[in-house]
């Protein structure tokens, strides 16, 4: 699949072509001359596809394993709404701001998770080796219990099970196993910076797509489906029926939004103004700039928060092993006391 950085630069570059008003067979022709190996063939493939009758979301479909869900979805939406070029700029800011959110989360995180490690590798080779060098002591160095070679491979075991079990929730929160999403992001969305992250990424997606949709006068019921498909998060797509019921009734945007049950109210309530001032697509253009900004500042203050939790982690983890080698050490001297 394509990494951040092509993803930014496609977009952007399609957007720019686009802009310019350059046939979209003439800028994936170009695109069939950029890039490596695998992202000329499958732009090769997408731009045949295009010229034999395809739309250029079928077309990406067809190459779903090189092109993200989220890209697919918004070109899809962008091409029943006319502003493909526009849909592309959006997207290139919002590939390159992951990509230097993510680079500034993984720099801030690094050095602690290596600390990390080190440390519990330290314990793992002082089990290892008082077991080796001091068979016959009672004294219990690494302060957890455990010596020797079979105590190293015990430790080892906790440690990759912990790390395995780790991974696999995060992945099962990823996937939205169980429709967790639908109990946990609620929760979620109450914590202040963790929340505005999830919440508002999501709904700048949303606040595009509809602009875009309705700017091209695409009837209600379709606006609504697609702008809660494009923001890519499971609980607020369980609340699309609802939304959609809603304008099939003849409801405002700003009613099904509410109905959905699953948008902020705050949202809801920009959404409802700008229907009252007849300003629909600014307000929506202005909302989704809006929470792409609130949401890069967000995603950089956990990154930090996240580098805090791993230091913390290695304090309480480095302050356990003193405490307990200190006691074991007292019980040591105690022993040869009268």
């Amino acid at each position: 699949m394509m990494n951040l950085k092509t993803r930014a630069a496609f977009c952007r570059r399609m957007g720019i072509g686009l802009r310019a008003g350059v046939d979209i067979l003439k800028v994936l022709e170009t695109e069939t001359k950029t890039g490596n190996p695998t992202h000329r063939q499958t732009l090769e493939r997408v731009r045949n596809n295009i010229s034999t009758g395809h739309t250029f979301a079928k077309a990406m479909l067809n190459e779903k394993q090189y092109f993200p869900p989220l890209l697919i979805q918004m070109v899809h939406a962008s091409e029943l709404g006319g502003r493909m070029e526009s849909m592309f700029a959006y997207m290139a800011d919002y590939y390159d701001q992951l990509k230097e959110t993510r680079s500034f989360f993984v720099g801030r995180i690094t050095w602690p998770l290596i600390q990390l490690a080190m440390a519990i590798g330290i314990i793992g080779l002082v089990i290892l080796l008082q077991g080796l060098l001091s068979p016959q002591s009672t004294y219990d160095a690494s302060g957890v219990g455990l010596r020797g070679v079979g105590g190293f491979i015990v430790y080892c075991e906790v440690v990759f099970g912990v790390l395995f079990l780790i991974g696999l929730v995060s992945y099962g929160l990823w996937k939205n196993w169980f429709a967790c999403h639908k109990v946990l992001v609620p929760l979620v969305q109450r914590i202040p910076v963790l929340g505005t992250a999830l919440t508002t990424l999501g709904l700048s997606r949303l606040s595009m797509t509809l602009s875009m949709l309705l700017n091209a006068g695409v009837e209600a019921k379709r606006s609504t489906r697609q702008a809660f498909l494009s923001t890519g998060n499971h609980y607020y797509i369980s609340g699309l029926d609802r939304a959609v019921d809603e304008v099939s009734r003849g409801g405002s945007f700003g009613d099904a939004f509410d109905k959905s049950g699953v948008l902020p109210e705050e949202f809801v309530e920009s959404i409802r103004v700008g229907e009252l001032s007849g300003t629909e697509t600014e307000s929506l253009d202005h909302l989704a700039t809006q929470y792409q900004e609130r949401a890069k500042a967000a995603l950089g203050t956990i990154a930090t928060l996240a580098s805090i939790t791993i230091w913390l982690g290695i304090m309480l983890l480095l302050a356990f092993m003193i405490i307990r080698m200190a006691l074991q050490y007292i019980n040591l001297l105690n022993s040869f006391l009268p």
